[in-house]
């Protein structure tokens, strides 16, 4: 499907005629929204479960499991392809395999993203993986998929620890690929977390039962928010005429609602 053209014929429709020369910047713009791919960050020692919690929640299994031997002590970019797009994983496994080492070197790991490099706190989860293995865990409920009340304390110690250490934006949460144990309340979590450009194609690459109608319409939001931000900008750098500048703002909004109804056939 040639997205590009379908966004040149929505537009062209929603532009007066002495805007129609527009087009296909307008195009353009949108069409690198629509284009970009995003890349998610996993950290955490080696057999803590990050390729089971992927694959657990994407359609295509990007990795292998590796329930045996340590893992590599490389990033290793794992890629999901739909069309031209693609959604990257890079794992870092095998920070420290002893867990005081983990614990610490993902302490100064974060730090420095945070604090040296800029990054928005944001845009960072913490979970507690694997949360049916926490002792004692022939205690956890099978039937009822969740833990035991002393698997709960134990959980809510770990959970006051990671906060101590980090003071993670998010709450921290406890979740089990295996068991499926808090993985629709992670999807919401993680695309509230993930930048507004991102969650489109990371939303279309999620397995069938963790595309709610929730995370739907938060997702459709944020694209509309690109939508929105990107025309904004070319209203305020194009070097038009007061007029024809005029014209462009005040059938902005008829222009965005035209491109985001579009949003099933984009993505």
């Amino acid at each position: 499907m040639n997205t590009h053209k379908i966004l040149s014929t929505a537009i062209s429709k929603s532009l007066p005629k002495p805007l129609a020369y527009l087009q296909t910047q307008i195009a353009d713009n949108i069409q690198a929204l629509v284009q970009y791919s995003p890349t998610i960050g996993l950290m955490g020692k080696t057999g803590a479960g990050k390729s089971s919690l992927i694959n657990a929640l994407f359609q295509s299994n990007v990795s292998t499991v590796n329930h045996v031997e340590r893992g590599t002590t490389q990033a290793i970019p794992l890629q999901m392809a739909l069309r031209k797009r693609t959604l990257t994983f890079v794992d870092f496994p095998g920070i420290g395999e002893p867990c005081e080492r983990a614990w610490t070197a993902d302490e100064i790991t974060y730090q420095f993203l945070v604090r040296d490099c800029g990054y928005d706190p944001k845009r960072f989860l913490f979970i507690l993986n694997q949360a049916d293995k926490i002792e004692p865990c022939r205690e956890w409920d099978s039937q009822q998929q969740q833990p035991s009340i002393q698997q709960w304390q134990h959980l809510a110690l770990k959970r006051q620890a990671v906060m101590k250490t980090f003071s993670p934006h998010h709450p921290v949460m406890a979740l089990s690929a295996k068991e499926g144990y808090q993985l629709h309340s992670f999807v919401e979590t993680m695309i509230q977390a993930l930048p507004a450009q991102a969650t489109s194609l990371t939303f279309t690459q999620l397995k069938s039962p963790y595309r709610t109608e929730t995370v739907k319409q938060q997702v459709q939001q944020d694209f509309s928010h690109c939508v929105n931000t990107t025309v904004d900008t070319l209203i305020n750098q194009l070097p038009l005429p007061i007029d024809l500048k005029t014209a462009f703002i005040r059938v902005k909004d008829y222009l965005v609602s035209a491109v985001v109804s579009l949003w099933r056939w984009l993505f």
